[in-house]
């Protein structure tokens, strides 16, 4: 019995020192939670879409980055979701991209410091949406909280811009002004028993769902999760491939895994599913998803839980040509963020030479080079937490050397 106590412990600890890796810190910069940008006020609006007396802030607030993509001149790209955590109190904040530009704090200097540029508001003029939106009579309409949660994007080779959201869960397709190019594209359910032509994933936000109440004691016509949509999505390096990735597992699947899918940008049409990806606990969820080559992708994982209580933030690469039979593509892990290496203390909240970073949600991940990844949180503004209970999350970049080189495929990185 004490052999095989033995023999178990051993396994576990082998288990664990597979699962560790080395990543250290060489680079950091802080936005400020109170960071805003020119528009109209906002966070008037309560979860049940009561209004309140007044807003809580007199312009926009920049924050919630839920992804991030490389701008022009070393500058990035950065998006919000849908404000405020949801549909009803998000009726006043506005859909926007954000340009930045980063200055790191590293071992040789800088002031890690992140200055705002400009943004591209997200509209609707030519009224390609079938369905009502907040600004629905007017020229611009300027899209909102209310009409969809964005969570991830990427840049077409032609500069257009599309965008993985939650309330459909849709595919959104915006010119590079952010003007909306075609009707939002509904997600097919490739699941057993399931035609793909008709059959939709929908979250409980859609509006066909919205629209169609069941019967009181009847099963809702959602088959996935609230804010579990397409949460991850990359671009193969060629540009002609998009691969958005649910955050929840849909309704006859097993739970823990989240379909990863296949979209054809030459036809605007889903092509299938690659594979799916599992969660180390089916109560964790992924944050963002970023290339590496034509085949291995990074991918954000985190548990729900944020400053002393957090446990698990991790960056994984998976292999999308290494599937098990149940079409489980093969992950390993790449960074711990709750165990960093951080020798020159670039950051002040390092502790003993160990930085952590511990916020509920990060969602942004991106790869610079062979070697360095950066990675950001979102700060769901005004939320507390991660850096104390009574400190406002800002909105942190963190710089990761990576212990083993990634084998970039052509055009990606470059930083």
């Amino acid at each position: 019995m004490k052999k095989s106590m033995v023999l178990l412990g051993v396994l576990a600890l082998s288990a664990v020192l597979a699962q560790s890796v080395k990543t250290e810190l060489v680079g950091f910069a802080v936005l400020p939670a109170d960071t805003f940008a020119a528009g109209p006020a906002s966070g008037q609006f309560n979860g049940n879409g009561t209004k309140s007396d007044a807003p809580r802030f007199t312009s926009q607030p920049v924050q919630g980055f839920s992804a991030i993509q490389f701008g022009e001149n070393g500058s990035y790209w950065v998006m919000p979701d849908n404000g405020y955590g949801a549909k009803f109190n998000s009726i006043d904040f506005n859909l926007r991209l954000y340009n930045i530009s980063l200055d790191a704090k590293t071992a040789s200097g800088g002031a890690g410091a992140v200055k705002v540029n400009k943004f591209i508001q997200l509209g609707d003029p030519d009224k390609k949406i079938p369905f009502f939106i907040i600004n629905e009579a007017t020229t611009e309409r300027t899209l909102t909280g209310y009409d969809f949660d964005i969570e991830s994007f990427v840049v077409a080779k032609d500069g257009t811009i599309w965008i993985g959201e939650e309330f459909g869960p849709y595919l959104l397709h915006f010119s590079a002004e952010g003007k909306l190019l075609s009707a939002p594209v509904s997600t097919p359910d490739f699941g057993a028993g399931k035609d793909p032509s008709k059959d939709t994933v929908r979250s409980p936000n859609n509006v066909g769902v919205l629209s169609s109440s069941p019967a009181p004691g009847a099963m809702s016509a959602a088959n996935l999760g609230g804010s579990r949509g397409f949460e991850g999505m990359a671009i193969n390096p060629a540009k002609s491939k998009l691969y958005p990735m649910l955050e929840g597992t849909v309704a006859g699947d097993t739970a823990g895994l989240l379909r990863i899918h296949e979209f054809d940008l030459a036809t605007s049409k889903f092509a299938g599913l690659i594979g799916f990806y599992k969660l180390e606990d089916p109560t964790y969820s992924i944050g963002d998803m970023a290339v590496v080559n034509d085949n291995e992708y990074l991918v954000l994982e985190r548990d729900q839980a944020s400053g002393a209580t957090a446990k698990f933030k991790r960056l994984y690469k998976v292999d999308f040509s290494k599937k098990d039979a149940a079409g489980v593509v093969q992950k390993e892990l790449v960074a711990d963020l709750m165990n960093i290496s951080d020798a020159n203390k670039l950051s002040p909240s390092t502790v003993n030479g160990v930085f952590t970073f511990p916020f509920v949600t990060i969602e942004d991940v991106v790869v610079l080079n062979a070697t360095t990844v950066l990675v950001a949180n979102d700060n769901n503004y005004d939320g507390k937490g991660g850096r104390g209970a009574d400190v406002k999350d800002p909105n942190e970049f963190i710089w990761l050397k990576l212990e083993k080189p990634l084998m970039l495929g052509a055009g990606v990185g470059g930083r």
